[in-house]
């Protein structure tokens, strides 16, 4: 007594639950349907959210004294003598490192400076270019001089 049975493979569905197998015993009139589970993982949760740079630019406009006063206002927890730093990095290399945090709160930065008359821009840290590290640091904390 032999039994005949037959396999049909489907293409995935366009809901994107996976494929079904499904498996038919002709003699008895049975069938199973197997939906295979595919286990999809949006490419953001295996990337972890990248650190942003807030970046001063120089001009030739701004005194130190008002860049140094900006710069605390709307960091918050800088004191005068690491604005300083920052200044004095931004003049000499032409740019400098404000703080390296996530990029909700560098935007915030960002956009605060720019309110006080300032040049500044946000850039990946991964992807950042142009030196100007003296002024800012590796932690979403505080900026940190070098």
């Amino acid at each position: 007594m032999s039994k005949s049975i037959s396999i049909l493979h489907m293409a995935p569905p366009a809901d994107g639950k996976g494929g079904m197998e499904k498996s038919k015993d002709k003699k008895k009139g049975v069938s199973t349907i197997v939906i295979d589970k595919t286990d999809t993982q949006m490419e953001e949760e295996d990337t972890p959210e990248e650190m942003w740079r807030v970046v001063l630019h120089n001009d030739e406009v701004h005194t130190f004294n008002y860049v140094i006063r900006s710069l605390q206002k709307v960091m918050g927890t800088l004191d005068k003598k690491k604005a300083f730093d920052i200044c004095t990095v931004t003049h000499g290399q032409g740019q400098a490192t404000v703080d390296t945090c996530w990029k909700e709160q560098a935007m915030k930065y960002c956009l605060g400076l720019q309110r006080q008359g300032l040049t500044a821009s946000i850039a990946p840290d991964g992807k950042f270019e142009g030196g100007g590290k003296g002024g800012g640091g590796g932690g979403g904390g505080g900026p940190e001089s070098g």
